[in-house]
């Protein structure tokens, strides 16, 4: 039987966002009123790398953090028409 994957974890930050996404983890996007949420699995390992990106990270090379970005914000955009 596959795994499902539960996600219990929603934010409305598009850089966190996008900086999970560059480490693997993408989001599924909710169309909330007229915000984009962005909803994570619950997990490890999420936490951790929400607190490495609190802690400032300075070692993430920077334009693939912006392809990331620019991604997010393209889908987010398009499910707000």
């Amino acid at each position: 039987m596959p795994k499902t994957t539960t996600y219990a974890l929603s934010l409305f930050d598009i850089y966190l966002s996008s900086f999970l996404d560059y480490h693997g983890i993408e989001p599924r996007i909710i169309k909330e009123g007229t915000r984009a949420m962005f909803c994570f699995p619950d997990d490890d390992r999420v936490h951790k790398l929400i607190t490495i990106y609190n802690s400032n990270p300075t070692s993430i090379p920077l334009l693939d953090y912006i392809a990331h970005l620019r991604k997010l914000r393209s889908q987010m955009l398009s499910m707000r028409g």
